[in-house]
């Protein structure tokens, strides 16, 4: 999942990347050569060491890999951490959803356009509410999160009345029943498309569209339409993979309310070379058509002062990013479709680190860059 500070600090981050180079330079990569190959330690290591950073990072361009590590200081959960351990990636798996509403666009069943209340009848407020403005955090709709921290992690907690109701001790169809029924109880925030404001209840509320319309379980739908067909076999959701041997555990005691929930919000495990997979995709037009990128990509906030496209930040000069946050799990994505260029980075345990993931990131990536 996602607080707003540090999506707003994941955007300057990498504006700031992207600013300070002049239009008449051309964006390349650097190899950075491995520690094993040279005798001089390389300087991106060094840096992950005084982050602190226990975690993965993988860059790559054109399916070359520029930058791969994966960093085990003292303090984690006792796991060892490889290139190929599994970390949950929290918001970043909303550009899946996001995806998966435009794969559904794109065949004609259903269109951003749309109003809430032609798949949720019982919404009041449906029929002010378009899907567009829900994937681009315009809608009004209330946040069902709180966030609280208390033993080393970032606990995610429902709001109000939800509060003791929606538990981990539920099913996964009670607790989506329960908050379901909770956010149409509520009044809109602001007047739809008036203003941008982060809000998780969006993606919550659109991975039940893609049900709906699909026909499928939300889950099996993104494993048959966007797993499968890039080849991201180790990629799961957070209800079905908690236990999964290959997860990086958390060092801390998480209080954070998932079973159910997280769906389309910040609902998936995954592992780095699934994630470049993923990344590739949006230079190959392979999941997402030219017309659905360019929509997905688009800033619709760009007037309020704001970036957000639909699961992904952009830019302004071809870059799109997101980061996320699960307990004590936080990750960052970065990609230059034109120029093939990907950048992951996931660590188990962000309170140990000495600053917030997306500036050692914004550095790693400037790093790798020319």
């Amino acid at each position: 999942m996602k607080r707003f500070l540090s999506l707003a600090l994941a955007l300057i981050a990498v504006a700031l990347l992207c600013s300070c180079r002049t239009e008449k330079k051309k964006t390349e990569i650097v190899l950075m050569s491995k520690a094993s190959e040279s005798e001089e330690p390389n300087p991106l290591d060094a840096l992950l060491k005084d982050y602190g950073f226990c975690g993965v990072v993988s860059v790559t361009q054109n399916g070359k890999e520029i930058y791969r590590q994966a960093s085990n200081p003292a303090k984690n959960s006792g796991d060892v951490i490889s290139p190929d351990s599994l970390f949950c990636i929290g918001s970043v798996s909303k550009q899946f959803a996001a995806a998966a509403v435009l794969q559904l666009q794109d065949k004609g069943l259903l269109s951003t356009s749309d109003t809430l209340d032609k798949y949720f009848p019982e919404c009041p407020y449906g029929g002010e509410v378009t899907l567009r403005q829900m994937l681009s955090m315009r809608s009004g709709i209330a946040e069902f999160y709180d966030v609280e921290n208390s033993g080393g992690c970032a606990n995610e907690l429902p709001r109000g009345s939800l509060r003791g109701e929606v538990t981990n001790d539920n099913t996964i169809a009670e607790n989506r029943e329960k908050l379901t029924a909770w956010l149409f109880e509520q009044p809109l925030d602001y007047t739809p498309g008036s203003e941008y404001r982060y809000t998780n209840s969006n993606y919550f509320l659109l991975a039940q569209i893609v049900e709906k319309v699909s026909g499928e379980r939300y889950e099996d739908y993104m494993k048959a339409h966007i797993f499968e067909p890039l080849g991201m076999k180790n990629t799961g959701f957070i209800d079905e993979m908690m236990s999964d041997p290959g997860l990086v555990k958390s060092p801390h005691e998480a209080k954070t309310v998932y079973v159910g929930i997280t769906m389309g919000l910040g609902d998936m495990i995954s592992c780095a070379d699934d994630m470049d997979r993923w990344l590739a995709s949006f230079s190959g037009n392979k999941i997402l058509s030219s017309p659905a990128l360019k929509e997905m990509s688009e800033n619709y906030s760009a007037k309020d002062g704001g970036a957000y496209g639909y699961g992904v930040i952009p830019n302004g000069k071809g870059g799109l990013s997101h980061s996320g946050f699960f307990t004590s799990y936080s990750a960052f994505v970065f990609v230059i479709p034109e120029k093939n260029y990907r950048f992951f980075a996931v660590t188990n345990d962000m309170t140990a680190m000495s600053d917030d993931l997306s500036k050692l990131s914004s550095k790693l990536i400037l790093k790798t860059m020319k």
